[in-house]
């Protein structure tokens, strides 16, 4: 039997057993993503934000914003597409409202769905519950080290659930990732590190299984660098403390694996989390970003040692006026941004479209013979 024949022959069997979406064609595209709200944590990625159909993991030790960048991607997926809402998968039972809605999120009851699950095993039919119906676009696991199984949660302090947690994750895992294919969703799983006590070395960990390094195609990793916060002096101080409120950190996040681009890159940005004056809203300093992204990137030329060309040919004398001038033209961001992308398409590994095939041509599409047309 010749070779195209008998695949042909073999395709079909194995369509008949396991199903008729077993077999398919993949074919290369460049994936599409939701941005993450930071102009440069967007290029480091490589396809302008989180994509589409993938899962994703955001790592870092308390406080280093995980939550935060989950809230800025959700705000950004409800604007991209109006007609599908986002959802939170609340296992800490911690979410805050307020901060959410300042960061652009609309929490309101048709766009925004909220969950608290009790156990591992809640979790992992709830995802699998909000995928299918096609409706959402986002979700937000928040978060794995706050996940225990259903054995641990129910029995008590001195029974042991050893290992349960784990598996239950694992399944989970492998579970999603085909269903944000299928539904052309994405699910953002924020995690912690925890000391590595297995190690005699020590050192840290992200908490969970190895399944999430094997199934999530994006691990960033969050953390503080060694610029000095920003503060504002306060008035209202009730200690003999230094009169000054913390309201802005520079953070660093670093693409610690990426199955679409090339991983290793890192980003760089200011966060507010107080408006104030002189530091500007709420939120990442994009004005900020869009300078540093575009001096680095060539869409913002030095023409001397002071004076700039911002992308749409103006002139600005000083850093500074740069900075100002995005702020004024947010539209000009937007330029910087599509710029920076366009400089690292080809670096880009084409996302997989993939089309499940029909009975194959000369093979019998009730019975999977070969018909003698072609025998």
């Amino acid at each position: 039997m010749p070779a195209a024949k008998g695949l042909a022959k073999l395709r079909a069997d194995l369509t008949k057993v396991y199903g008729d979406r077993l077999t398919r064609r993949e074919t290369m595209l460049r994936p599409d993503a939701i941005s993450t709200g930071s102009l440069t944590l967007d290029y480091a990625l490589g396809v302008g934000g989180f994509a589409l159909k993938r899962t994703h993991e955001i790592v870092g030790p308390e406080g280093m914003g995980k939550t935060t960048l989950a809230n800025l991607t959700m705000a950004n997926a409800q604007r991209q597409y109006p007609d599908r809402a986002v959802c939170l998968i609340d296992m800490e039972q911690a979410y805050d409202y307020a901060w959410a809605e300042k960061l652009g999120v609309d929490t309101s009851e048709d766009r925004f769905i909220h969950l608290y699950p009790d156990h591992s095993e809640d979790v992992s039919d709830q995802i699998a519950m909000v995928l299918r119906s096609g409706l959402v676009s986002v979700v937000t696991v928040d978060s794995i080290g706050g996940m225990e199984s259903k054995a641990a949660f129910e029995k008590k302090a001195d029974e042991s659930a050893m290992g349960k947690n784990s598996q239950v994750i694992s399944r989970m895992v492998k579970r999603v990732a085909g269903l944000c294919r299928e539904h052309n969703s994405l699910v953002l799983f924020i995690n912690q590190y925890r000391a590595n006590i297995g190690s005699p070395r020590g050192g840290e960990k992200s908490a969970g299984p190895n399944a999430l390094k094997y199934n999530t195609t994006t691990k960033i990793a969050m953390r503080r660098t060694s610029e000095p916060t920003r503060k504002v002096s306060i008035d209202d101080a009730v200690s003999e403390a230094p009169k000054e409120l913390e309201v802005g950190r520079q953070l660093r996040v670093k693409v610690e694996r990426n199955k679409l681009a090339p991983q290793g890159r890192s980003a760089d940005f200011w966060f507010y989390n107080h408006a104030t004056e002189q530091y500007g809203p709420v939120g990442i300093d994009r004005s900020d970003e869009a300078a540093v992204l575009g001096i680095a990137t060539g869409a913002v030329t030095r023409l001397n040692t002071s004076y700039y060309q911002l992308p749409d040919g103006t002139k600005v004398n000083g850093r500074p006026a740069v900075k100002a001038a995005f702020a004024e033209h947010p539209e000009l961001a937007e330029q910087v941004r599509e710029h920076a992308l366009a400089l690292i398409s080809g670096e880009i590994k084409g996302e997989l479209t993939v089309t499940y095939d029909d009975a194959p041509e000369g093979v019998d599409p009730t019975t999977g013979e070969i018909t003698e047309a072609t025998a």
